[in-house]
């Protein structure tokens, strides 16, 4: 692992392990002063930021597949074989660990969120490897923060089916009316219900900032092209503003950040434009209004070998005037620092 200067791509420091045969970083969490990152082998290892100093280690050897870290709070969390456990972020003193379900002994982490009064929303995907034939489901567990107590869980859909809107807010599919798109609040005592988007199915890709965000155009009747942004208020689910692309273009995923939509708009891609240099564009959205405010053409950015109509350059994050975009496949990472 190494740390850069997001301008100048000079290195910081770099850790790297001797002590085992060419292991892997599965994932890593990233605080304002931790990085710390869950290898393929099961080590936990600790590092400061600033320095790259080693803080701590531990094993925790939970079976093959992917495993996820998240810094929360001052804490690091993982997954165990039926478990989920937390960590001191500074010290590496184990917490607490958080038991899942009989029915849910390979637990993938899928995101957590602190919210007020010592709350973490902890949402888990059960079973997703499909061994031992038992129920692929989603869970979302309110938990407090001190103890790892659960004060409250439900049953979803997959996470991936998920999107974290402000604070308290969840906006996910009804899993026993899936066509049902939700807002949820969540406190200490439970989670409920507050309104429901006038979507009849799932194609929300964005919420933050008071807004949620749908990529299809309804009367297109394509799943293919993602040509239009409809905005709704993330307090009663109405309808706020939307945006159409130009005809032959459409929309990868946005991200919402600080009152702003990070979009980019591209041409339509199908299997011709394999290894074909792409020109796109980078546009930041008001988001309360979806007024423009900033619009950048992109560098050419190279179409995956296996490019079909699903394809479209996604932004994974925003940061201190940087803006991370890919393929959806993952592929062609591209970072672009702005003023």
């Amino acid at each position: 692992m190494a740390a850069l200067n997001l301008r100048t791509g000079k290195e910081y420091w770099r850790y790297e392990r001797r002590d085992s045969n060419n292991p892997a970083v599965w994932s890593f969490g990233v605080s304002e002063r931790t990085v710390v990152a869950r290898f393929t082998d099961g080590k936990l290892v600790a590092i400061d930021l600033r320095t790259g100093k080693l803080l701590w280690h531990t094993e925790i050897r939970a079976g093959d597949r992917h495993r996820s870290v998240e810094l929360v709070g001052g804490r690091a969390v993982t997954e165990d074989l039926g478990a989920v456990r937390a960590f001191d972020e500074r010290g590496g003193r184990s917490l607490w660990t958080l038991k899942t379900p009989e029915s849910c002994p390979e637990v993938f982490l899928h995101f957590m969120h602190a919210l007020p009064d010592h709350l973490y929303a902890v949402h888990v995907m059960c079973n997703a490897s499909g061994r031992d034939d038992r129920d692929e489901y989603g869970l979302l567990f309110g938990v407090d923060n001190r103890t790892g107590k659960i004060l409250w869980q439900q049953r979803t859909v997959d996470p991936e089916l998920t999107a974290w809107g402000d604070g308290h807010t969840l906006i996910a599919p009804d899993p026993d009316r899936p066509q049902t798109i939700q807002l949820l609040d969540m406190n200490r005592q439970r989670i409920s219900p507050r309104a429901t988007l006038p979507l009849d199915e799932w194609d929300v890709v964005a919420a933050g900032s008071g807004t949620v965000l749908s990529a299809t155009d309804p009367k297109d009747g394509s799943e293919d092209h993602d040509t239009l942004l409809r905005a709704y208020n993330t307090l009663d689910g109405q309808p706020s503003w939307q945006l159409r692309a130009p005809t032959g273009q459409e929309y990868g995923f946005p991200k919402i950040a600080d009152g702003r939509v990070y979009v980019v708009r591209q041409p339509f891609l199908t299997a011709a434009d394999a290894g074909r240099r792409v020109h796109a564009d980078l546009l930041i959205l008001d988001a309360g209004t979806g007024h423009l405010l900033h619009s950048l053409r992109l560098p050419a950015m190279t179409a995956p070998d296996e490019t079909d109509d699903f394809e479209k350059l996604n932004v994974r994050d925003t940061a201190d005037g940087a803006v991370s975009i890919s393929w959806r496949d993952g592929s062609g990472d591209l970072l672009i620092a702005t003023d």
